[in-house]
């Protein structure tokens, strides 16, 4: 009988749970380190960008001139960014705010 109880208790719980919305993520974030000038020379960058589009679409430009394509996908407030073509690590992102997302790996904001 409590196996009984237990198991809605456990479905409430799960479906209660906060996700993020798609939507509210969409949009371009940059990174630009501490004392770089994005400008000085677009080939060897050193501001960061990911674009994240509908369906889990994702561009991302670690730096310097070459964008790469790959997807991303919502796990509670973590934005988790694939591996894109055997060059860029697998990047994970925490949710700030509308505007903001921390890089789990090294703590930098990128920003809308």
């Amino acid at each position: 009988m409590k196996n009984l109880l237990l198991l809605p208790l456990l479905g409430i719980i799960f479906f209660s749970c906060e996700k993020l919305d798609e939507p509210d993520l969409l949009g371009t974030y940059t990174y630009i380190p501490e004392g770089c000038d994005p400008g000085a020379n677009p080939e060897l960058g050193c501001a960061s960008t990911l674009t994240l589009s509908p369906d889990g679409v994702a561009d991302i430009l670690p730096s310097g001139d070459i964008m790469y394509r790959t997807t991303f996908k919502v796990r509670g407030e973590k934005i988790i960014v694939a591996k894109a073509d055997e060059v860029i690590d697998q990047y994970v992102f925490r949710y700030v705010d509308n505007s903001t997302l921390k890089n789990e790996r090294d703590g930098a904001l990128w920003v809308k």
